[in-house]
Parts: structure tokens; C-alpha cells; sequence
């Protein structure tokens, strides 16, 4: 019964690494979405101040700005990267874990996190977290 235990408080904290790791890919995705936005927003600008042969000034602050939005939207997806693989490495965990114990343990009962785990473990390779599929790199 220690043994189950043990595994069961294994299970505590792979929720709790999964939990974290869902909670950066969501941010990181909302911070990606800004940049994203923000460089589309700013193309315009950039177009009309060539066009209007605005002073160099003026064009290097928008270029800046737009190299910034860059440097944000690189630094995001590096950080998706990281917790897509740390949500991955949580999902084996979880699922070890739980033919371990022959059972998913229930550690809080009506907590989002067990649905949130029950869906990480019947998750399909190619999936996004939204639940939409998605092409693989090394598939196309």
C-alpha cells in the first residue's frame, strides 16, 4: 500500500509539472499572438514610410520596433518549445504512472486538472493543445 503511496504522490507532482507546463504554452501563445499582431500592424507603416520617402528617423523607429516584435515572437516560441516538451515528458509520466498503479488516482475530485490530464493521456501524437490536429514537420 506504501508502494501505491508513493506513486500516487509521484502522480501529485507530475500533475502539478503538467500543470505548470500547460500554463507557459498558454502564455506563450498569448504572447506570440501580440507579436504576430504587432508586425502585421506595423508592414503598413513601414510600406508608407518608404513610399512617402519619410525621413530615415522615422523609418529606423519603425524598423526597431518591428525587429523587437520579432526578437518577442522568437523568444515565445522558444518558450512554447520548452513546454511542449515538458507537456509531452508529463504526459508519459502521468501515463507510466498510471499502469503502475493500475489506476488514475483521484487527487481532486471536480478539479479541471483531471480532465485536463484524462485528455493529456488519450492525446494523439499530432495533436495541439487546442484539440485541433496539426502536420508534423517530419511528415510532409
Amino acid at each position: 500500500m506504501s508502494d501505491d503511496l508513493h506513486l500516487e504522490e509521484k502522480v501529485i507532482e507530475a500533475l502539478h509539472f503538467y500543470r505548470e507546463a500547460l500554463a507557459a504554452a498558454e502564455k506563450s501563445e498569448t504572447v506570440q499572438a501580440l507579436a504576430h499582431r504587432a508586425l502585421m500592424n506595423m508592414l503598413p507603416e513601414l510600406r508608407r514610410a518608404d513610399l512617402e520617402d519619410r525621413p530615415p528617423s522615422i523609418r529606423t523607429k519603425l524598423f526597431d520596433a518591428g525587429a523587437k516584435a520579432v526578437v518577442r515572437l522568437n523568444e515565445a516560441r522558444q518558450v512554447l518549445d520548452e513546454a511542449t516538451a515538458g507537456l509531452e515528458g508529463a504526459r508519459q509520466a502521468l501515463a507510466a504512472l498510471e499502469v503502475q498503479l493500475g489506476y488514475t488516482p483521484d487527487v481532486a475530485p471536480g478539479n479541471r486538472i483531471l480532465v485536463t490530464v484524462e485528455r493529456a493521456l488519450a492525446r494523439t501524437d499530432g495533436e495541439d493543445l487546442d484539440g485541433s490536429r496539426r502536420e508534423r514537420a517530419s511528415e510532409s
